[in-house]
């Protein structure tokens, strides 16, 4: 790779002036410099326009605004018009940690035969700032087929697997970046980087709680384009993949415990950035009482993170560690 990969950027985005600002803010803040970000906008009729004008010079941004087929079809003229090494794409609800290109770019150097890279993501609630950790697994194409999910926003990929796959396929409304994944992960390789890439934002206007009737349905269309979802041997596989992500997901928060335990120069480098940021401040007795099968989660409770600093304008900025739980 070049000393300086470019890596592009692509949001696709309709109607979301103020969303919008802070992801643009979070590609801005990135501590990577060689970035094009991107904007497809499907055109809005709110202050998207002025949104992209006011950030055009300041960003490093290349934008348009027309009528487009959907989200998907918007990320395909984007990563057309891409001339980045590294691609990815970020949706106009999502953010990037000041960490997030660095981590990627640096994965690729150190794994030359990685055609994928992808982390563990955030997830912060608008309504009431709660947030979780999104935990994901080693790559294992079944897995993925049959049940399993990236983080979208904190996957990265080689141009040359880009060409090789092909576009995202635009007959799917809502799930072609799961399409992708299991039609990529048949050629190329992914690998999992133990890091916190990204910050997934749920709120009322996302196609998961809008469009959820119609997205489950296509999924599971999806799914069984590629494997079988009924007989004994579906049935093993699902308890095999149920099993395993129980146990992974234990072995994350276990040491992810530990590591925030320890002074950072002992931390090695599994959410390095994460844990030297500050901002992540684990709530331990209950961290453990959750990690107990069946009952500890409920014994536990909820925990309601004040999460809102990493929601203010300038993308994720704050004072203030934000208390997460299982």
């Amino acid at each position: 790779m070049p000393s300086l990969p470019l890596v592009s950027i692509v949001t696709p985005t309709r109607n979301r002036a103020q969303m919008l600002r802070q992801t643009m803010a979070s590609v801005r803040g990135q501590t990577y410099p060689n970035i094009e970000h991107i904007v497809v906008d499907g055109a809005s009729d709110d202050d998207t326009l002025d949104v992209l004008r006011n950030a055009e010079d300041r960003y490093r941004l290349r934008w348009i605004s027309e009528p487009d087929g959907g989200m998907y079809h918007a990320i395909n003229k984007g990563l057309s018009m891409a001339r980045g090494d590294v691609l990815a794409y970020l949706n106009s609800d999502d953010l990037y940690f000041p960490w997030t290109v660095q981590t990627a770019v640096d994965a690729f150097r150190r794994q030359p035969g990685a055609d994928f890279v992808y982390g563990d993501a955030l997830t912060v609630d608008d309504d009431d700032g709660s947030t979780e950790l999104y935990w994901c697994l080693p790559f294992d194409l079944d897995f993925i087929r049959r049940v399993g999910f990236l983080a979208q926003p904190a996957v990265f990929w080689r141009r040359e697997a880009f060409e090789d796959v092909g576009p995202f396929d635009e007959r799917l409304r809502y799930v072609a970046d799961c399409d992708y994944w299991m039609r990529a992960g048949a050629r190329h390789r992914f690998v999992k980087l133990n890091e916190f890439l990204a910050i997934e934002r749920n709120h009322g206007a996302t196609l998961r709680e809008t469009k959820g009737s119609t997205v489950w349905p296509e999924l599971e269309a999806v799914r069984a384009r590629y494997v079988r979802l009924d007989g004994s041997r579906h049935d093993r596989q699902m308890l095999r993949h149920y099993l395993r992500y129980r146990l992974y997901r234990r072995l994350y928060w276990a040491r992810l415990l530990v590591k925030a335990s320890l002074p950072s120069r002992f931390r090695g480098t599994d959410w390095r950035n994460m844990l030297d940021s500050g901002r992540l401040e684990l709530r331990r007795a209950r961290l453990l009482l959750r990690m107990a099968p069946r009952l500890g989660r409920a014994m536990a409770g909820t925990v309601v993170s004040p999460s809102r600093y990493w929601l203010e304008p300038d993308g994720i900025s704050g004072e203030h560690p934000v208390a997460v739980d299982e």
